[in-house]
């Protein structure tokens, strides 16, 4: 059932951006934060932190699983997507802070710790214009 809060139905123009788009929302939610390494960080647990801590070695082994044939077996697969959790589609790239011109379509992760949001841009190619900007509260801890 909270896989459905990740989900958004009414869009589907970009369904790969918006699959990694879900990836982001899955990793910030309270709920999977308080499950991660994340609470353990010294610190103020800012939007800005999230993004720091989520690029790390640290954060990007607990959510970065990439839904391409070698990541995993079949029934790993079936049983991941189960599971609700969103993988990121081989295509998408999820980068912090600005885009990255060596990549094509990609997500990039932003803070706002001013008004405490994760803001996120999606590109299908980043030396054009973001063709989505996505913004939600981050939880406070």
């Amino acid at each position: 059932m909270l896989s459905l809060f990740y989900m958004n139905f009414g869009d589907t123009e970009y369904p790969g951006l918006q699959k990694a788009e879900n990836v982001v929302r899955y990793v910030s939610s309270k709920h999977q934060l308080k499950r991660s390494s994340f609470p353990a960080l010294a610190g103020e647990k800012s939007p800005s932190q999230f993004v720091k801590w989520m690029f790390s070695a640290m954060g990007s082994a607990e959510w970065y699983m990439v839904d391409a044939s070698g990541e995993f077996s079949s029934d790993e697969l079936k049983m991941i997507k189960k599971t609700g959790v969103p993988l990121l589609p081989p295509d998408v790239t999820i980068v912090p802070d600005k885009p990255n011109f060596e990549r094509g379509k990609q997500v990039v992760v932003k803070s706002d710790n001013v008004k405490n949001m994760i803001v996120i841009e999606s590109y299908l190619d980043p030396k054009e214009p973001p063709v989505r900007t996505r913004e939600w509260e981050f939880p406070k801890f």
